[in-house]
């Protein structure tokens, strides 16, 4: 092969990879371009609630005097209408339900039950009610645990004096959770949740809610549990937690303690099921037909409701699931609604 002929050979070979580089390129880009065009056309896929927990139980709302179809509603919320499921933040399609754990007396319960009445400044020889339920009594103080979760009602019938000032809220709260942690019984979830200070005012022996701090004397201090995928959990009395106190003064010594009431029941935020949430138009409607309670109860018939959220209900008593709700509330008005769909809700209490 002469120098002429290889000196052409190479120019063609050159030319042939070129071409061969630039059409591969841009079938690649094509092919890109096809690639991002299919997977945008694909067909949204859906989750699918998974209802491993099977049917679930009604939640075990607190008796009411009065039905929720006993009054008539109007939507007077900011966008004058509900909130869409599956559109608006936090209002999602499918909900987890929490399992939660339920606790069981060990050898060691009434041994800590007597410690705790000893902290609590009472006689730790108990009155033996049952298996599970020991009571400690001295003078005016009572205490009732129940062995098998540790939770405990504690009284002190002394008549609280008018006159005395109290702390201000954050130390009312501060106070009552380090008040929990030295009787041994503060738990994490109760740093993180939501806390309430209601005032109340003596009159006689009787105590008037108020919101006039001046003329406050007793003080009820609440504590919630944190918020599962920050949701608020609610209880039977919307504005008193499972884990309260009632206190004079401040909440920094236990003897100005009337009252302090522990009911605690941990949430397995590893263990949980996904079910799908009924609208908040099946909501209202549950609302009118009398399928929801109400937990605050307005003086006149019609109500307007102005906020709606989603959240979850923890009752007084055990149960194993921690169930959301839909919360509809106005002025001097809340209601509680079941939030999962009905076909997935036994429909019996």
């Amino acid at each position: 092969m002469t120098l002429s002929q290889t000196a052409t050979l190479t120019k063609q070979i050159i030319t042939i990879s070129v071409l061969a580089l630039i059409l591969g390129t841009v079938s690649f880009i094509g092919y890109k371009i096809w690639y991002a065009y299919y997977l945008a056309h694909l067909p949204v896929v859906e989750e699918v609630p998974d209802t491993k927990f099977g049917l679930l139980p009604q939640p075990d709302f607190p008796s009411s005097s009065v039905s929720s179809s006993n009054f008539s509603y109007s939507i007077d919320t900011a966008t004058g209408g509900l909130p869409k499921v599956g559109i608006d933040p936090g209002f999602e399609k499918i909900i987890k339900v929490y399992f939660v754990n339920k606790s069981f007396a060990t050898l060691l319960s009434p041994e800590r039950s007597q410690n705790l009445a000893e902290k609590l400044g009472l006689n730790p020889n108990p009155q033996i009610i049952s298996e599970v339920n020991y009571r400690f009594k001295d003078k005016a103080k009572t205490l009732n645990v129940d062995l098998d979760n540790g939770n405990f009602k504690f009284t002190n019938e002394a008549t609280p004096s008018g006159g005395q000032s109290l702390d201000d809220d954050n130390k009312l709260t501060t106070d009552f959770k380090n008040i929990l942690n030295s009787l041994g019984v503060l738990k994490e979830e109760l740093t993180r949740g939501r806390a309430k200070v209601n005032l109340f005012r003596l009159q006689g022996n009787q105590l008037i809610p108020t919101t006039v701090r001046t003329e406050a004397g007793v003080a009820q201090v609440s504590l919630w549990q944190g918020s599962p995928d920050k949701k608020l959990i609610f209880t039977p009395e919307f504005n008193k937690a499972l884990v309260n106190a009632t206190v004079v003064r401040g909440a920094d010594n236990i003897d100005n303690y009337l009252s302090l009431n522990f009911t605690y029941y941990p949430i397995d935020t590893t263990t949980f099921a996904t079910y799908p949430l009924k609208s908040t138009e099946v909501a209202l409607d549950n609302l009118k037909a009398g399928k929801g309670i109400v937990v605050i109860e307005p003086a006149k018939p019609q109500v307007s409701i102005t906020s709606l959220s989603l959240g979850y209900y923890l009752s007084e008593n055990y149960n194993p699931y921690l169930l959301p709700v839909f919360v509809f509330e106005g002025p001097d008005f809340v209601a509680y609604v079941p939030a999962i769909t009905e076909q997935f809700q036994n429909q019996t209490r």
